[in-house]
């Protein structure tokens, strides 16, 4: 086969898998980006900065574009996205964008999939499009409020709290921004089918219209379907499904535009359980009794039922969902010349279940169901003013969001001699209201002196209010269990100032050494199995307090010698102290473990990206963290434990990602193969016999994927079209790994007091293959 000449017209605008379109913005993989001033007078079509605004930013943002997230395969998530940052660490039990996962960033954590021990586990913002969607109550994001990755444009994520101007409610540790399609003004449509293993489906289109009376509109959407690589011994794959539904309208005029949003997302699958590591006699694949004695069958680990084996249906299921809706819209007007008036007001509702209806362990307790259904909404505006002057740009404003949220849960057994139901729970149940307001006044002024100078000092007056009351009464009257809300309405108000300092120098003209300081408050999540308000009194509710200090460079070559092509690089130093944390973990048996404690963070992260020459892409991303409590107390309150000096669990020692890809011409298709190798290293994990770090480690692994994609052109109805066809290999060596390993304290398979101490895990996925189709209209 005779490969074609190489050149610039045949690859100009390949780089988008597939067909992904980018933000009204450029998007500028591998930078470190400005979520400063500059970002925040972005336009309403875009949330993602301009390659100048990065370079001459004091912070550190890694952008990451499709050509870096096609790496990770079409069926993929926000969460997976957010892994290829560089200090991002990603905890789940599937494979695909439906399930739940944690997250964390430079070991500070975000999102429920599950796992407890996370530092707070509520302490990233996360946005769409600009829009919050972190619960305010809990703190926590909802990993599979984006299942679908082709709805995704861009991905920046911002370490440490950020500037006074783009900080919301929950950014101890940084910000993730999901930047969705942007509408183009050209008309045009796309749209792929996905299939590979574990009976994963997916289908994606976007369609873009041209400007109509000055407006320009996208809509896209995804739906999925499949099976999990945890298989029963009865065959049950525990299925999942999602889908994501997205539309956003721009009206653009001298002077400004506005733009209308729209989102929902919903995500669905059976939750395999954690499974033992080594065989333990007390259980089996059918459980134990109530005296704790082993049923008969085979005894359930991974070395006797299999690596990834999982209880049968009729033993043991857990259905898990998550929904997501907002509507939003964004207004920038240019008051003057000089003057801009920047605005974003936004509604968002989540809902949530589990319903676990079979559990064998132990047969005969009292909680062997579950049925738990807390559902929030919040609602906010955020306005700005900038103004440029011959040496400053100021920018103030306001932000206000209301939210509430219902933490309704209910654990029982309709069995005798319970008779319990989930509306008449015979065990534990909570249904409390908590109403949250945040809000904040914030000023900060862009120095610039010379142009090579910017120094961005900025102030943020952040106010909380939490108000809880117990509806338990009202909504289980009949209920004859405990209700885990056992104490009286409170409420709480927090005032505190968030300074912050940012310096950027551009050494040269591709060279910028820059350098921060940041400080960001947060109210303690609540809502769990007890915890503050409900359990522990509102007098021990603190604000968390985190105070970060990077210093480092940037690297932006558009002209570079050798076989630098448009080459970026950075690395930064990071100092955070997060100070007055609760830290809540979940039971097995709904019950939640709190402790309150400071911890220390320090590291280093690296990247860069380059094209060595035209048709070659390369990146890496690299960081190593050490985490340490400076202080851990957990126990009652009148007599605490202390697990001072431990290091923090799940926060990997160092993490690596390198990726390349190649295109070459065969005839006038376009091959593109490419390579993606991960590691995560060692980390602490957690015991729940103690409610603390352990002293043991999870060992460090590391996944290879593989791929190719070939792009083909056609002609349909007179016109140029062109079919990409890709197929990804993951994990391509079938690497056996453990995700996740917890110590128990007996209470998931109710060996206690028997047994305690033993290491469950959730296990990383196996070797995967997809393949997939797309075209472009």
């Amino acid at each position: 086969m005779k490969m074609a000449a190489l050149s610039t017209v045949a690859f100009a605008g390949i780089g988008q898998a597939a067909f992904a379109q980018t933000a009204d913005q450029p998007v500028n993989a591998g930078e470190v980006s400005a979520s400063g001033a500059a970002a925040a007078t972005a336009p309403a079509t875009a949330s993602v900065p301009t390659q100048q605004q990065q370079f001459g930013s004091g912070e550190t943002v890694r952008v990451l574009d499709p050509q870096q997230m096609q790496s990770i395969g079409p069926v993929a998530g926000g969460a997976q996205i957010f892994g290829l940052a560089p200090g991002a660490y990603v905890n789940g039990y599937g494979s695909t964008g439906a399930t739940k996962y944690t997250i964390s960033l430079d070991g500070i954590g975000q999102g429920w999939g599950g796992y407890g021990g996370y530092t707070g586990g509520a302490s990233l913002m996360v946005t769409l499009d600009g829009v919050p969607i972190v619960d305010p109550a809990t703190g926590l994001w909802a990993s599979g409020s984006i299942p679908q990755s082709q709805l995704i444009a861009a991905t920046s994520v911002t370490y440490g709290p950020g500037n006074a101007a783009n900080r919301w409610y929950d950014n101890i540790g940084g910000n993730v921004e999901f930047t969705p399609l942007q509408p183009t003004g050209k008309a045009g449509a796309n749209a792929s089918v996905s299939y590979g293993s574990f009976d994963q489906k997916n289908l994606f289109f976007s369609v873009n219209t041209n400007e109509i009376a000055g407006w320009s509109t996208v809509l896209g959407a995804g739906f999925g379907e499949g099976g999990s690589y945890r298989v029963g011994p009865d065959n049950f794959d525990n299925p999942n499904n999602s889908y994501a539904v997205y539309a956003k309208t721009v009206k653009r005029f001298d002077g400004g535009d506005v733009s209308f949003g729209g989102y929902i997302a919903r995500s669905a699958g059976y939750r395999p359980q954690v499974i033992p590591v080594n065989p333990n006699p007390l259980i089996s694949i059918n459980g134990t009794s109530p005296s704790g004695a082993v049923n008969p069958g085979p005894l359930y680990s991974q070395k006797t039922t299999g690596f990834y084996s999982t209880l049968p249906f009729n033993n043991y299921e857990k259905w898990d969902v998550n929904e997501l809706f907002t509507l939003y819209s964004k207004a920038n007007y240019d008051l003057t010349d000089s003057t801009q008036l920047h605005n974003i007001v936004y509604y968002a509702d989540e809902l949530r279940l589990h319903s676990r209806l079979n559990d064998v362990f132990p047969q005969g307790a009292p909680n062997v169901q579950e049925y738990n259904n807390p559902s929030s909404y919040w609602y906010g505006d955020k306005l700005s003013i900038t103004q440029e002057l011959p040496f400053n740009t100021l920018e103030a404003g306001a932000f206000m969001q209301a939210s509430f949220y219902n933490t309704r849960n209910a654990f029982f057994n309709p069995e005798p001699p319970y008779f319990g139901s989930r509306t008449a729970p015979n065990a534990h149940y909570r249904d409390g209201n908590f109403d949250q307001v945040d809000s904040a006044l914030f000023f900060q002024d862009d120095i610039h002196p010379i142009d090579a100078l910017h120094i961005t000092p900025g102030i943020r007056l952040a106010y909380f209010r939490t108000a809880y009351t117990n509806n338990a009464a009202v909504d289980f009257p009949y209920a004859t269990g405990t209700d885990q809300g056992q104490l009286p309405p409170a409420s709480r108000n927090f005032l505190a100032p968030e300074p912050s300092v940012e310096v950027n120098y551009k050494a040269t003209p591709w060279l910028a050494l820059y350098g921060s300081y940041e400080e960001a408050y947060k109210t303690p999540q609540v809502g769990g199995g007890g915890g503050l308000y409900q359990q522990i009194p509102a007098q021990y509710a603190n604000l968390a307090h985190s105070q970060e200090t990077q210093i480092g460079f940037k690297v932006n070559l558009d002209d570079p010698p050798l076989y630098l092509g448009h080459f970026t690089a950075g690395a930064n130093y990071f100092y955070l102290r997060y100070s007055k944390q609760t830290i809540d973990t979940a039971l097995a048996n709904g019950n939640q473990l709190t402790a309150f404690g400071n911890a220390d963070y320090q590291g280093a992260n690296i990247f860069f990206d380059d094209n060595p020459f035209l048709t070659a892409h390369v990146f890496g991303n690299a960081s190593v963290v050490s985490a340490v409590y400076s202080r851990y107390v957990t126990g009652n309150i009148g007599s605490p434990v202390s697990y001072n000096g431990r290091d923090v669990p799940y926060v990997p020692d160092a993490t690596l990602n390198l990726g390349a890809d190649y295109k070459f011409l065969v005839g006038n298709s376009v091959i593109t193969p490419s390579i993606l190798y991960q590691y995560t290293g060692a980390q602490t994990i957690f015991d729940n016999v103690t409610g603390a770090p352990s002293t043991q480690k999870l060992a460090s692994y590391g996944t290879l994927n593989l791929g190719v994609t070939a792009a083909v052109p056609f002609q349909a109805l007179g016109q140029s079209r062109q079919a990409l066809f890709s197929l990804n290999i993951l994990n391509v060596t079938d690497n056996r790994y453990n995700s996740y390993l917890f110590l128990s304290s007996g209470g998931y398979f109710g060996t206690a007091p028997a047994s305690v101490g033993y290491p469950l895990a959730y296990p990383g996925a196996p070797i995967a293959v997809y393949g997939s189709v797309a075209i472009s209209f």
